[in-house]
């Protein structure tokens, strides 16, 4: 039992590594937040239409966790340059990119809906909820961006 907990240590290690070192991995976890956010503010989904934007969600995370996890390991295997290496980076950034543009389908279908877009509109038409979508663009640009947390090599 204790071994199994301790796996769940592990993967929670991972999790803070990739917010701390990983810019994409923190650029889609800000995405994810954020229209979760706006499907509870402004769209009426059904359980499935959730569970749909969920397991996209997670899915695209993972893949980006795949990804780290094989650049991590070839960087370690070898800091030459090889075509083995080249390609199996690229394959893996291809991978996530399969998985977010799929996202960006599932959202099309999801999000489009010329109403809410007015309703949303309207909604940041009032100053001070104009001014904390800026502080939220403003907090996810400084913690996405930041130099301090985007070193590698730790």
């Amino acid at each position: 039992m204790r071994s199994f907990l301790k796996s769940f240590c592990y993967a929670f290690r991972g999790i803070g590594y990739q917010l701390t070192y990983e810019r994409n991995f923190r650029i889609h976890c800000f995405a994810a937040l954020t229209v979760c956010l706006a499907a509870a503010l402004f769209y009426d989904f059904s359980s499935f239409e959730w569970c749909l934007l969920v397991l996209q969600i997670c899915l695209v995370i993972g893949v980006e966790s795949l990804n780290t996890a094989i650049e991590q390991t070839d960087n370690k295997i070898t800091t030459k340059p090889s075509k083995h290496i080249r390609r199996a980076k690229d394959s893996a950034a291809a991978a996530v990119l399969i998985f977010a543009i799929g996202s960006l389908v599932l959202a099309y279908h999801l999000f489009w809906d010329v109403r809410v877009f007015r309703e949303i509109i309207a909604f940041f038409s009032v100053w001070y909820y104009a001014l904390l979508l800026a502080v939220y663009v403003a907090i996810i640009l400084i913690f996405v961006f930041c130099r301090k947390t985007y070193k590698k090599g730790k």
